[in-house]
């Protein structure tokens, strides 16, 4: 019996996994309560602090963001948002087909409002993944790994697309970006994680590399002699079911292509709305992923004053001014989310237990 073999038969009788972290940090909360409340109360300080630094020194104009909700206005954004949330959904739906998991959209949608609405009370703008995860482990609890990893996979497919677009955004914007250094900083930052995130998904897609670098290299030393390399076989063994599925993994990357365009249409509007012309259609798709990706950035309560912080240094940046537009469009989109997640409010409160759920 090879090493390789012996590490996947003990993998085998351990279930617990990293990827079962959703119910450890349940856990967790209950014996630190003290540690957890100080931690949220740090994160919200830091949420408000923001804010009110902002509109103290006439960065955010509350009064700019009120005169956007017109009926036509409001009727758009909702649009927006509501149409990225059917995207994103289906493209969790499609990564979890892709794992075997035998789900459908009545299942996952509420699960996706659900974890909508929790981003505004965890930190991050990708916070709700961990109690979204957490029903959907209680609903799939034979398939525990697959069906984390589909919630890291909807993710990392999510931020791949995003750096994706600013990457090649960069190459439009070069006339802009040549002259700033912060900027030229900023696309340094872009090359390298679009860099990292094509070497995560080679080595996570391709049969020969796979085979090659971990099977025959470094599986010895990272599945069996490491501590938790058992665990980490599983975890890789799971990532490695989408090789399996190379269409379902390439659609789910051209929806979250159409949710890039979306969310890029949703600031360019609200700049037209706003009467600021000077900044082209192909700049927002360079400098709205970007601020995407720093809100998602585990420091406040849904990305609340960091996002803010972010849409501003970068469209300062690029207009070479300071500006209130980046503050504004960041603001009126998470009222909009916010606005959203109180559906997920709604689906919260009627779950009552686990759904129970047939996987393949």
């Amino acid at each position: 019996m090879t090493s390789d073999e012996r590490a996947k038969m003990k993998a085998g009788h351990d279930v617990s996994t990293v990827a079962e972290d959703p119910d450890l940090a349940v856990a967790s909360a209950k014996a630190h309560p003290l540690k957890t409340a100080v931690q949220t109360v740090i994160k919200v300080g830091v949420a408000v602090a923001l804010i009110y630094w902002m509109i103290n020194k006439g960065v955010l104009n509350v009064g700019a963001v009120m005169s956007l909700a017109t009926p036509t206005m409001v009727a758009f954004c909702l649009f927006c948002v509501m149409t990225q949330i059917f995207i994103n959904n289906y493209r969790w739906l499609l990564l979890m087909r892709a794992q075997g998991l035998d789900s459908t959209i009545g299942h996952t949608l509420p699960l996706s409002f659900i974890g909508m609405f929790f981003n505004f009370f965890m930190p991050g703008g990708v916070g709700g993944d961990v109690i979204k995860g957490y029903y959907l482990l209680q609903d799939m609890p034979q398939k525990k790994v697959a069906a984390a990893i589909s919630i890291f996979m909807d993710r990392m497919v999510g931020f791949f697309v995003m750096i994706g677009t600013a990457f090649l955004a960069v190459f439009f914007n070069w006339g802009s970006v040549s002259h700033s250094p912060e900027l030229q900083s900023v696309a340094v930052g872009v090359l390298l994680l679009f860099t990292a995130f094509i070497a995560f998904f080679t080595l996570a897609l391709s049969r020969r590399l796979g085979k090659r670098l971990f099977d025959a290299w470094l599986g010895e030393l990272i599945f069996v002699k490491l501590p938790g390399g058992d665990k980490l076989r599983k975890i890789y063994d799971v990532v490695h079911g989408f090789r399996q599925h190379p269409k379902l993994f390439f659609w789910a990357c051209f929806l979250s292509v159409g949710n890039q365009i979306l969310t890029v249409a949703f600031v360019a509007v609200l700049a037209a709305a706003m009467g600021i012309t000077e900044i082209p259609l192909e700049a927002f798709f360079f400098l709205v992923p970007i601020g995407m990706v720093v809100t998602a950035l585990p420091i406040s309560p849904a990305g609340v004053g960091v996002g803010q912080a972010a849409f501003y240094f970068l469209f300062s940046l690029y207009l070479g001014k300071q500006s209130q537009f980046g503050p504004t469009a960041m603001t009126v989109m998470q009222a909009t989310n916010f606005a959203m997640g109180m559906i997920g409010a709604v689906f919260y409160l009627l779950r009552k237990k686990p759904v129970a759920l047939v996987t393949n």
